[in-house]
Formats: structure tokens, C-alpha cells, sequence
């Protein structure tokens, strides 16, 4: 028997394993960083659509406090247009908006307002809105248990378009104090570059400052908890939990604190970390090696 035949054979065989495995970890490793990035950029996208669906609950705010004089019962009149102190429409808090007050029985609720921002105008706190939205309200915004349910009609903002079922609920109490839950289920948010994703949520806002003042609006501030989910159009999706309550001051276009956990294609796991309270567009996004600031939009 040669045994330097076999020494030399099994020195190749064990060459070749070794290859082998390096290979593997090789193409393990390119899969790994592959999907991280891949979670890192879906992330990012998701912000815009949190952003575009909290603007519908900031707009039920704000079109309640530009109407509080005619909210009471007795006040309302069927298609009634509003207009304000100035006599203009131009001056709601949102631009251009007109609002419609309808009472569908009248002096009675349910009661619809409708936000029609035409062709587009533009906020004082910049933001672009076109189309419109329509707020069932079945009762006064301010009182626990109402509810608002919301359709979009061509509702663009900044560039995005939303769809989807939209509703809101007053879960306020001696508690917990004034809160609201947000659900939205079948949203879907067309891209400036006209790509569709998909977006769903369960939000709850509790308001940690502004009580006092339920007609001024502009000094609330709300902590924020829930989950929310994010597909794009190649099947990929993202869930999202809250696992530090975030900060949204009705002041602030973005979320200034908090973080949040997500899981990507159930394969991949990273944070966002909204930052320190103060009121600009960064937050840091974390998947694995990968730290990457982003632009909240």
C-alpha cells in the first residue's frame, strides 16, 4: 500500500473541505450583509408613510380647532362652508383648504367635514396638500368613545399619495388622560416616482402636554406606542414595534424621540432611533454593522 499516495489524497481532501466551508461562509456572509442593507433601505422608505398617514390624524385635529365655533349642534347647517374671522378660507391653520360641514340629520351627528386642497396649496409649516379627505365624525372629536372614519379622494401630500381605511377613536379617560387610537388597514402609499407600497398600523397617542388649551392645538405633544407593517412592490415587508414610546409634538412635522424595533422578511432585526427630542428630520437607522443616518421626509 502507498501510503504517501494517501497522505497526499487526504491533504487534498482536506484542502478542499476547507475551501469548501470558506466559500460557504463567504456567500453566508454576502447574503447577511445583502439583506441588511436591503432591511437598512426598506426602513428608511417606511418613514415617509408614517409621516403622510400621522398627517391624517394631525388634520382631524387641526380641522376640529379651526371649526370649533361650529361644531355645536345647534350651529351646524347642511353643506355649510366655513369662513373664518378673517372672512377668508385662506386662513385655516392648513392653507388653501376649504372646508365643507355637513349634517347628514340635522343637528344631530354623525357629521361629515371635508378638507378639499384643489389642485395643491401649501401649509404655513410647508407642507403641500392636494385633493381631498373626508372625516365622519360620530360625535364631537374631544369626547371619549367618538370615532372618525376617513376616505381619501385623489389625497396627495408632499408628493405621496394615500389610500387605505382610516380610522380614528377617543380612548380618553380619568387614567390615562386624553388619548387617541389610530388604525389603518389596507393602506396603500403611491411614491413620488409612482411606486406603490403597502402600509398598515395600530398607533396609540396619549397627550403629554397641551390639556389645558383643547381648542390650541400647536402646543400638543403625544407619546406614541403600537406596531405597524411595510411591503414593497418585489414582496419584501417590515414589521415595526415601538419599543421606546415615541415624541410627536403637533408642533414638530417629525418624530423628535423614541425608538423603534423592526423585523425585516423575518430574517433580519435593526432599531430606529428618532434622536434626543429635538424637532429636526434625522433619525439612525441600525441593522447589524450598519449605521446610517436618514432623512425623515
Amino acid at each position: 500500500m502507498n501510503f504517501r499516495l494517501i497522505n497526499t489524497t487526504g491533504k487534498l481532501i482536506a484542502l478542499a473541505a476547507v475551501i469548501s466551508l470558506a466559500s460557504c461562509k463567504k456567500d453566508v456572509t454576502t447574503s447577511t450583509t445583502s439583506n441588511e442593507s436591503s432591511a437598512a433601505n426598506l426602513s428608511d422608505s417606511s418613514t415617509a408613510a408614517e409621516n403622510m398617514y400621522y398627517d391624517v390624524l394631525n388634520n382631524a385635529f387641526v380641522g376640529f380647532s379651526d371649526n370649533a365655533s361650529v361644531w355645536n349642534a345647534s350651529n351646524m347647517h347642511t353643506g355649510k362652508t366655513t369662513i373664518l374671522g378673517t372672512g377668508s378660507v385662506n386662513s385655516t391653520n392648513l392653507g388653501c383648504a376649504i372646508y365643507t360641514l355637513d349634517d347628514t340629520v340635522p343637528g344631530e351627528y354623525p357629521k361629515t367635514l371635508t378638507l378639499d386642497f384643489g389642485s395643491g396649496c401649501t401649509s404655513a409649516d410647508g407642507i403641500l396638500r392636494k385633493g381631498k379627505i373626508t372625516y365622519l365624525f360620530s360625535g364631537p372629536l374631544l369626547v371619549p368613545g367618538v370615532t372618525a372614519t376617513v376616505t381619501f379622494n385623489q389625497y396627495v401630500v408632499n408628493g405621496f399619495g394615500l389610500q387605505g381605511a382610516y380610522k380614528i377613536t377617543n380612548n380618553s379617560s380619568d387614567q390615562v388622560g386624553i388619548s387617541f387610537t389610530t388604525l389603518v388597514t389596507n393602506g396603500i402609499i403611491t411614491y413620488p416616482n409612482a411606486t406603490n407600497y403597502h402600509y398598515s398600523h395600530n398607533k396609540t397617542f396619549i397627550m403629554t402636554a397641551g390639556s389645558a388649551t383643547p381648542f390650541d392645538i400647536t402646543d400638543d405633544v403625544y407619546s406614541v406606542t403600537g406596531n405597524s407593517s411595510f411591503s414593497a412592490p418585489d414582496g419584501s415587508s417590515i414589521v415595526f414595534n415601538v419599543t421606546t414610546p415615541l415624541v410627536r409634538a403637533v408642533s414638530c412635522h417629525n418624530i423628535s424621540k423614541g425608538v423603534v424595533s423592526f423585523n425585516y422578511d423575518q430574517a433580519v432585526t435593526g432599531t430606529i432611533d428618532f434622536g434626543d427630542g429635538t424637532c429636526d428630520n434625522l433619525a439612525t437607522v441600525t441593522v447589524g454593522n450598519i449605521h446610517r443616518t436618514i432623512l425623515l421626509r
